[in-house]
């Protein structure tokens, strides 16, 4: 507690720094404060008096916080224990606060604990500069610099004890992330004698800051940088990464501030732009000394650095060259640099959309919704999400919602205690849920997920803790919800068999999975597919042969990847030579679907195939048609009559390609008829 001579001397330093425009030091660094206590007073409208402890965010809040940066704060924690146990000897405590101020991570003095915590120093507590006036997080994440505050330089009365040294920590798009920070309760009344934490803050923090940019680079090539070779093992100046193909696509602030800013001119795009080398003679000097530093001469002055080349962290570290399996194709290559997506087949126009949407959202706190028919790879893209995203080395727990008895997946969901109920298993047990705590929960066919769960569920995704069957309290979990379901869940809202606060929590980042006879690349996905399961059945060289892939790609697949992966285990079993023919296919493939009405073959994806006749008229659709499916049908037949069923004409007025025309063509039952009725 402040005495109030204190209080009422500092408030009136305030106003002839403030109000009068006395100066507040002698060089920049007060200059800085100066403008900080301006803004304290005059934009912020904090009482210098005010001496209440500092504001304390909700535990919900707290754990907002903390999601938003989950991945920094792992990568942070090493370099705070060491910070830490640097400072600690000297009563220091040291903190991490988040782009707003909140500190999300805290390491005290055990001995002054309760002291610390009277002062308002804990997790939770908000030091940003619009509620605590002038203060070491506050301004350094105003200013955007590192910040030395020393006593009565605070604004206010409450925080004139304390010395803080803080150094905004900044992410990849140069904008901080958080804030490192080392406070005494009580120190010297000399500014200098703070010189020293100030320094060992600053460095920590430059080292938190260079592995949370090698933490976000690791999918490229990254030199690391320096002067001299033999400190290179120990500490970075700079890190620049490049892909495959020498083009720059980042580094650490430093090399982005001293290397990548084009010192007035065009910042270099490419390695070659920035080096007097080019990527190859780089992988050359790597690859002939592995491990080992080599001299670059940077282009814009002349100056000689040191570098270690550090391979992609998805590529082998076996050769700096990716495998034969890497490199089949182009596409290939650009699929290898997206983890967790790399098994995807990605050449249909939508599903790429998908994943740069997924890429963009994956390690956000915003629930995933996937829609698509049965089979089209929900649980695939659910499970591609998680491998790609910061919580990879956590869990991935998958519930179907309609494959559980109804009196099941309750306990299944929300696990329970022992003897909760009879029949219980005497230990109890973990419910999916908490298995997936700081990973992945995959909610398949959420719409079949009985109201009164739904309740529940909500509660948990609300509140961040879970209450098992026959606990007593509930347990903090956090975790990554990705539902998905064939259904029409706002029909089941209005039907009351969907909680509505339900489907707007969880429908966060929407995605729509073409099904397989709409995809572009279903002769990818088909040859991709046989591989896999001939590889499975240790018959490698097994192809299929092209009158079979052909009578496949234009297969309607009701069931989607699920089908056609069942269909060639099938055929990859029966099949006797190296070559999967028509007849190894399952005998039923082509039969009606259990809904009564034929699978319709498809025309081919190609444009130089024709379509396939279908054994019905073109005006009698053998299914009802939705009124856009009707409309589209209407339409379609419309202009084909005007131009005479010419389908590359008619489908170059409608706006469409060929092959897309055709698909809509099979899918909507449009069948050309014969010469002599379009003569007629």
């Amino acid at each position: 507690m402040r005495r109030p001579q204190e209080i009422v001397q500092h408030v009136g330093r305030v106003i002839d720094v403030v109000e009068r425009g006395l100066p507040l030091g002698r060089d920049s660094t007060f200059e800085r404060l100066a403008r900080s206590w301006r803004r304290s007073l005059s934009t912020h409208q904090v009482d210098p008096a005010l001496a209440t402890t500092p504001r304390v965010v909700t535990a919900q809040e707290l754990r907002e916080h903390r999601d938003r940066i989950d991945a920094f704060m792992r990568i942070a924690r090493e370099g705070m224990d060491r910070l830490h146990a640097q400072l600690r000897p000297v009563n220091y405590c040291v903190l991490l606060t988040d782009a707003d101020g909140v500190t999300v991570d805290f390491r005290t003095v055990p001995e002054l604990d309760k002291e610390f915590k009277a002062e308002g120093f804990r997790v939770g507590t908000c030091w940003s500069e619009a509620l605590e006036g002038t203060c070491g997080v506050g301004t350094a994440l105003m200013d955007g610099q590192p910040m030395l505050v020393h006593r009565d330089e605070h604004f206010r009365s409450h925080n004139i004890a304390f010395s803080c040294s803080s150094v905004p920590i900044f992410g990849p798009d140069d904008h901080p992330v958080a804030v490192l920070d080392a406070t005494a309760l009580h120190a010297p009344a000399q500014r200098e004698s703070q010189l020293l934490v100030y320094r060992l803050v600053l460095d920590r923090a430059q080292q938190i800051e260079n592995a949370f940019a090698w933490y976000n680079l690791r999918p490229y090539w990254v030199l690391q940088l320096g002067r001299l070779a033999e400190y290179l093992s120990v500490q970075t100046d700079y890190l620049v990464a490049f892909d495959d193909s020498g083009h720059i696509v980042g580094g650490n602030r430093r090399a982005r501030l001293e290397l990548l800013d084009g010192d007035g001119g065009p910042a270099p795009a490419f390695i070659d732009d920035l080096f007097e080398c080019t990527t190859n003679e780089i992988l050359a000097a790597a690859h002939a000394h592995p491990g080992q530093a080599f001299p670059l001469r940077v282009t814009a002055n002349g100056e000689r650095l040191f570098a270690i080349l550090r391979a992609p962290a998805t590529r082998s570290r076996s050769g700096l060259a990716p495998s034969p399996s890497e490199d089949e194709s182009a596409d290939d290559g650009v699929r290898a640099q997206i983890p967790g997506f790399s098994h995807l087949a990605l050449d249909d126009a939508r599903l790429r959309g998908n994943v740069e949407r997924a890429l963009k959202v994956a390690n956000r706190d915003i629930p995933v919704m996937l829609l698509g028919e049965t089979g089209t790879g929900k649980e695939a893209f659910a499970r591609a999400i998680h491998d790609y995203s910061e919580r990879r080395d956590k869990p991935f727990v998958a519930l179907n919602c309609a494959a559980i008895p109804e009196t099941l997946i309750e306990s299944e969901l929300f696990g329970y205690r022992d003897g909760a109920f009879t029949g219980a298993r005497s230990k109890g047990v973990r419910g999916k849920i908490l298995q997936s705590d700081g990973g992945t929960l995959f909610l398949d066919e959420i719409g079949d997920m009985p109201l009164q769960l739904q309740s529940r569920l909500l509660r948990v995704l609300a509140e961040g803790e879970v209450l098992p069957l026959g606990a007593e309290s509930p347990t903090p979990v956090r975790l990554h919800v990705i539902c998905a379901t064939h259904q029409d869940l706002p029909e089941l809202v209005q039907q009351g068999r969907f909680r509505e606060d339900l489907y707007y929590r969880l429908n966060g980042a929407v995605f729509l999975l073409p099904p397989l006879r709409e995809r572009d690349d279903i002769r990818s996905v088909i040859d991709k597919v046989t591989r896999e399961e001939a590889a499975a059945m240790e018959r490698s060289d097994l192809r299929l042969a092209a009158t079979t892939l052909d009578a496949l790609a234009r297969h309607d697949w009701p069931g989607n990847i699920r089908q056609l992966r069942h269909a060639m285990r099938y055929a990859c079993a029966i099949a006797d030579g190296d070559a999967v023919e028509l007849e190894h296919l399952p005998p039923d493939l082509f039969r009606a679907r259990p809904g009564g009405h034929a699978a319709s073959p498809r025309s081919d994806a190609f444009d130089d195939a024709p379509p396939l006749r279908l054994p019905c008229h073109a005006e009698a659709p053998r299914r009802p048609l939705s009124n856009a499916e009707a409309e589209l049908r209407a339409l379609m037949l419309a202009a084909l009559r005007r131009h005479q069923w010419q389908v590359t004409v008619t489908a170059r007025e409608l706006g469409m390609s060929r092959a897309t025309f055709y698909r809509k063509m099979a899918r909507l039952q449009i069948v050309s008829p014969n010469r002599r009725e379009f003569d007629a």
